[in-house]
C-alpha cells in the first residue's frame, strides 16, 4: 500500500485547525495520510476536536502521524532530558487520543560527547519513553527521525542502531535529510536500494518516509525546497517502492506541502501507467503493479 499526505495543514486549506486540515485532506486532495505538527509547540487540542479527528479519519481511512516538537534532546543535561521527557510525553498522549500511528521525535546532539556516548545516552533514555508508554497504556509508536546536519545525532546508521536495541522504537525515513547528509549521495535507483536494505534486519512491516527537496552545503541541510527545486529524484524512489511492494507512507515536507504532496501522487500514478499502459491510474489501487 501507498499512503500519501502532507506535514501539517494544507496551505490552501482556509481553515487553520487540525480539524479543518484532516477533512481537506480527504475531501479536497484526495489523500489518505496527514501529520499534525506540534512542532513549535504543544498546540493543545480540546477533547472534541481531537475525538472528531480520530473517528474522521476512522471512517475515511486516513493514517495519522504526530511530530513532536523540534527541539528535544535525549543526550543532555539533566535539565534538557527532563524537559524533553514532558513534551514528549505531552505530545504522545495527544497522539494516542487521535489515534496517530506514531510520535516522531528529533533524537538529541552530540554536545560535548561522541558519537558512541551519545549513542548509549540517546538509547537508555529511548527506553526509558517507551516504559513511560507503556505505564501510560499509549498505544502510539515512538518513531525516530533521521537528521541532515552533523551535529545532530541522527545518521540512517545511528537511527536504525537505536531501533535495533529498542525494538519498539521505529526509524522515520527524511529521504531530504539522509541526502544533504551524505551531500547529495541519494542521485540513482541503487542509492534508494542501499537504504531499504539496510533496514532489512529491523523487519519493518511499514515504512513512515518524509520527502522534501533540500539545499544543502558540506554535508549539512540548509533549508528545504520544492521537490522540484531539490537534486534528488523521486522517480527511483517510487520504482523500488512498486518493485518491492514496500507498505509506504510518504509524507510531504517541501515548502510547497500539498502541492508536492498532489506532485508525489501524480509521480507514482505515472509509474503505474508504465507498468499497466493504461492510460489512467489511481494511487490506491495497485492490484495490477504489485507482484503476487
Amino acid at each position: 500500500m501507498i499512503r500519501i499526505g502532507q506535514a501539517g495543514i494544507p496551505l490552501s486549506c482556509k481553515g487553520r485547525t487540525n480539524k479543518d486540515g484532516i477533512v481537506y485532506t480527504h475531501k479536497s486532495l484526495d489523500l489518505n495520510a496527514i501529520e499534525i505538527q506540534f512542532v513549535r509547540g504543544l498546540y493543545v487540542l480540546s477533547d472534541e476536536e481531537a475525538l472528531f479527528i480520530k473517528d474522521y479519519a476512522s471512517t475515511n481511512d486516513i493514517e495519522i502521524h504526530v511530530h513532536a516538537p523540534y527541539y528535544l534532546n535525549l543526550a543532555g543535561d539533566r535539565e534538557e532530558i527532563t524537559m524533553s521527557y514532558e513534551k514528549i510525553m505531552k505530545s504522545a498522549l495527544m497522539a494516542n487520543n487521535i489515534g496517530s500511528k506514531t510520535l516522531i521525535i528529533h533524537p538529541g546532539y552530540y554536545g560535548e560527547y561522541n558519537p558512541k556516548k551519545t549513542a548509549k545516552l540517546i538509547t537508555k533514555n529511548a527506553k526509558k519513553i517507551i516504559s513511560m508508554f507503556k505505564k501510560d497504556k499509549l498505544k502510539v509508536r515512538l518513531a525516530m527521525e533521521t537528521m541532515g546536519k552533523q551535529k545532530v545525532f541522527g545518521s540512517l546508521d545511528e537511527i536504525i542502531d537505536v531501533c535495533t536495541h529498542v525494538k519498539e522504537v521505529i526509524p522515520v525515513l527524511d529521504l531530504g535529510h539522509i541526502h544533504a547528509r551524505g551531500n547529495g549521495s541519494i542521485q540513482e535507483r541503487e542509492d534508494f536500494e542501499a537504504i531499504f536494505d539496510k533496514l532489512k534486519p529491523l523487519r519493518l512491516r511499514h515504512f513512515l518516509i518524509h520527502i522534501t527537496g533540500v539545499l544543502y552545503e558540506n554535508g549539512n541541510e540548509l533549508y528545504h525546497v520544492p521537490i522540484k527545486k531539490g537534486d534528488m529524484p523521486i522517480a527511483p524512489l517510487i520504482d523500488v517502492i512498486l518493485d518491492r511492494n514496500l507498505n509506504v507512507t510518504l509524507i510531504s515536507e517541501s515548502p510547497l506541502l500539498e502541492h508536492d504532496a498532489v506532485y508525489i501522487r501524480l509521480q507514482v500514478e505515472k509509474a503505474i501507467m508504465k507498468r499497466t499502459g493504461k492510460e489512467t491510474a489511481y494511487y490506491k489501487d495497485l492490484s495490477e503493479v504489485i507482484k503476487k
